[in-house]
């Protein structure tokens, strides 16, 4: 507040865009916990693993195919990674409300996002929070498995001005340097 009057004495200064700009996020219901904080990371990109990801359930859209089809193409898929710990993650949003979760053998996480968060964001968040699960794990081969091709492309496409993706991209990282193996599906 004494910042603010200081400009009040001395009309020739101008305040900072963030006093000027208040009234107008007030009048608008403009709150900063519902914002999303970003910052450049100071790991440098090419230091960075590129994670794996297997597409072979996401070439065809879910509607288009008979259910008992998809768990059949599932169950393959499963096969081929006998012995690796499955991880599973979903998000949903009903009307502003949106929450995610991941799911391991005997747990479960789940968190509520802010208000009016996108499902793709939610999508990630999940990834994230498996990625936790793997972090605390004794185990070291893990396959985790997310119905959002557009998370998958994020990961893929080193998407990592997405602060979500930056995120999951380092764990990935370090839990690959410490001698985990993960590959999304």
């Amino acid at each position: 507040m004494e910042f603010l009057l200081a400009f009040d004495r001395k009309p020739n200064h101008f305040p900072p865009l963030g006093i000027r700009v208040q009234p107008d996020l007030h009048a608008i219901g403009f709150k900063q916990k519902d914002t999303v904080h970003s910052s450049i990371s100071a790991t440098p990109p090419w230091l960075l693993d590129h994670p794996r990801v297997n597409f072979d359930l996401h070439c065809f859209h879910k509607e288009d195919i008979p259910p008992e089809i998809y768990r059949s193409r599932f169950h393959e898929l499963c096969s081929h990674y006998n012995g690796f710990c499955q991880l599973y993650t979903d998000s949903s949003k009903i009307g502003d409300q949106v929450a995610s979760a991941a799911v391991a053998r005997n747990s479960t996480k789940t968190v509520h996002l802010p208000d009016k968060a996108s499902i793709f964001r939610a999508e990630l968040y999940g990834i994230s929070l498996a990625m936790d699960f793997i972090r605390h794990s004794k185990n070291t081969r893990f396959i985790v498995v997310s119905d959002s091709k557009s998370s998958m492309e994020a990961l893929i496409g080193f998407r990592i001005e997405l602060d979500l993706v930056l995120k999951i991209i380092k764990d990935y990282t370090s839990l690959i340097k410490a001698g985990k193996d993960i590959e999304f599906c």
